[in-house]
């Protein structure tokens, strides 16, 4: 028994660990967000050894405004495309979340009036939220 529940647990890790590579690479598959990193990117690749930075800062720097804006450009919808696949692995906020949101500035103005510390003021409000929310 102890065995197959330390197997069980090890593979729960191992799932986890799995999903968190699984994440990383599709943030990195959405490709570079810096123009100047995206130029890099493209002027290195396919070139074996060692590879000069400089003469490739140098290049990027040689760019007049118009090159330089394409990657700009290819840069933020690569940018658009990270923040879309972050986004669509965030978890959905719980009901105390949300109802946090919707209470906890009220309640925390209100405290604000009875004391000049504001973390004390800070856990007031918590408290109060989590009454509220547990009268419910």
């Amino acid at each position: 028994k102890k065995r197959a529940a330390l197997k069980e647990k090890a593979d729960a890790k191992r799932a986890v660990v799995e999903k968190k590579r699984a994440e990383k690479k599709a943030i990195r598959a959405s490709g570079a967000v810096r123009p100047y990193s995206l130029f890099v990117q493209q002027t290195t690749s396919g070139k074996k050894g060692k590879i000069n930075l400089k003469s490739v800062a140098a290049e990027w720097k040689a760019l007049g405004e118009g090159q330089k804006q394409k990657y700009r450009d290819q840069a933020k919808k690569n940018l658009s495309k990270r923040r879309a696949t972050r986004q669509s692995m965030k978890k959905s906020p719980n009901k105390y979340a949300l109802f946090t949101k919707q209470h906890f500035s009220a309640e925390y103005t209100a405290a604000r009036k009875n004391t000049t510390n504001l973390k004390d003021a800070f856990k007031a409000a918590s408290r109060a939220v989590a009454k509220k929310f547990k009268s419910q």
